[in-house]
């Protein structure tokens, strides 16, 4: 019944399936505003009452990852290729690791991450 919490690379590739899931938690951990780094567990059970607090915290973690990884992604990618890094770049890397991102979510993590990169790194 719970496979999916046991499954060795659950972090990489959720259950078949479940992508849709995974990319809405994943965007709500990119929420700016009041839902800035909070929990997504709340809103995404108002989202998917069927699913249960296990399913809804090892979503949050996942997403949470997913996210600081495309972050620190974007982050590295910059600090070599400046204001000239590419989404594509970037995309391959997500990709590799998280294959469940859909498009949106890819650049939205990108443009994220550029936006911090270009805060700290000042491109011109």
């Amino acid at each position: 019944m719970f496979e999916w919490l046991t499954r060795k690379q659950a972090h990489d590739a959720p259950p078949t399936g479940r992508e849709p899931i995974w990319n809405a938690g994943l965007s709500m951990a990119m929420e700016w505003g009041e839902n800035l780094l909070k929990p997504i567990q709340p809103r995404l059970a108002a989202s998917y009452p069927t699913l249960i607090p296990a399913e809804l915290d090892e979503i949050n973690t996942v997403c949470q990852a997913a996210m600081k990884f495309g972050h620190d992604t974007v982050y590295r990618l910059a600090s070599k290729s400046g204001s000239q890094t590419k989404l594509e770049s970037f995309a391959v890397l997500m990709r590799r690791r998280y294959p469940w991102v859909d498009a949106d979510n890819v650049s939205r993590l990108f443009n994220q991450g550029m936006y911090y990169a270009w805060k700290d790194m000042g491109f011109e």
